[in-house]
């Protein structure tokens, strides 16, 4: 498949992508190979593998993965036995060895072959060509990033200036507090196409619209990621009903950072919230939201302050579900193929859509 979708870098003359990348389920799985297995993925926090022998298990498209601590080292595998495929870790913990779910063969945590039962006598086996197969780990915070491709640029070189952008916020400082995902009918670059705009704020999001000044609202395109800037609006007298009040805040604005292709960072109000898009299929995505903050409550679900602001993002959220639902089944409409950018507005969705075409063909 070499060329799938012709593409205009001109914003003012391009057309968006076809509406046949949404719905064919061929196009996923070119993106798995050529987008998803070629970028930075967010696939845990740092917290989880902090000490010695700690561990925790991803999937990145098809591949289980799994992230472990040893000794002052940050390591990553395949989480597949090189025997017959099993996998040597499940979920979360702390282990002094991985081992074989399927045959026990065990694992030094540098993933060198430790014990291989029953395979005595077996001619020309070499235990030390299977070891389990690293991939590159990266951190940022408390976020650890990986990647299986290994002629990717490093994650510094591929955030550029972010941790400088969003410093003001104390990101790096900033602990765990809790999450929540939803599963969502439709393709995951519907939600992505709608996460890169404020174009529809003001006629989707009427809550939102009161927190934030469109007016200066800015998309701000780099090499592999944007930043949308939102200033936080002035609250007057006090009788706004307001959410987000930025005279509590020394940084009265909200940064919303994409990473390419699927991965968020809301930063606001001295706290952060990832955003992680996950296909399930052509036309399903799961999106598992983070958050974090430098002083994080002892119990986010009792304090009154989050509750407020958690209540405030799953508003936001069902609204963005609802349309990006209706978007999805309009996409499968026999007169819709191809739309249009707004200049002004979708620079966002086209620096996107520009990232597609260059990883696809």
């Amino acid at each position: 498949m070499a060329i799938v979708f012709p593409f205009d870098p001109n914003i003012a003359r391009a057309e968006t992508i076809p509406a046949r990348l949404y719905n064919d389920p061929v196009y996923l799985e070119l993106e798995v190979e050529r987008v998803f297995s070629r970028t930075w993925q967010l696939a845990g926090r740092l917290e989880q593998v902090a000490d010695h022998g700690q561990y925790f298990t991803a999937e990145i498209g098809p591949n289980s993965i799994v992230v472990l601590r040893d000794g002052a080292q940050l390591r990553a595998f395949y989480n597949v036995c090189l025997h017959r495929a099993g996998p040597v870790a499940t979920g979360c913990g702390k282990r002094a060895t991985l081992q074989c779910r399927y045959h026990g063969w065990t694992y030094h945590l540098d993933g060198s072959l430790r014990a291989t039962p029953g395979m005595d006598g077996v001619a020309q086996f070499r235990p030390d060509e299977m070891h389990l197969v690293p991939i590159a780990v990266a951190t940022w915070g408390p976020l650890v990033f990986v990647n299986l491709d290994g002629k990717a640029p490093p994650l510094a070189q591929v955030m550029e200036d972010i941790p400088q952008r969003v410093a003001a916020f104390g990101c790096e400082r900033m602990r765990y507090v809790t999450s929540r995902s939803w599963d969502i009918a439709c393709n995951w670059k519907v939600y992505v196409d709608n996460y890169l705009e404020g174009y529809h704020v003001p006629v989707v999001h009427p809550g939102l619209h009161k927190e934030l000044d469109m007016d200066a609202y800015r998309v701000e395109p780099r090499r592999f990621f944007s930043v949308q800037h939102a200033p936080l609006r002035p609250v007057h007298g006090g009788t706004d009903n307001r959410r987000y009040d930025p005279a509590k805040t020394d940084t009265p604005e909200a940064v919303y950072v994409w990473m390419f292709p699927n991965v968020m960072l809301n930063v606001y109000l001295d706290q952060m919230q990832t955003n992680v898009v996950i296909p399930l299929g052509h036309d399903r995505c799961r999106v598992v939201f983070d958050w974090y903050a430098v002083d994080p409550p002892s119990d986010a679900a009792h304090d009154p302050e989050w509750v407020k602001l958690m209540a405030f993002s799953a508003e936001v959220q069902d609204e963005d579900i609802a349309i990006c639902e209706a978007v999805q089944r309009n996409l499968r409409s026999r007169i819709y193929d191809r739309g249009r950018y707004s200049a002004r507005h979708e620079n966002g969705v086209h620096h996107f859509h520009s990232l597609l075409h260059e990883f696809l063909t």
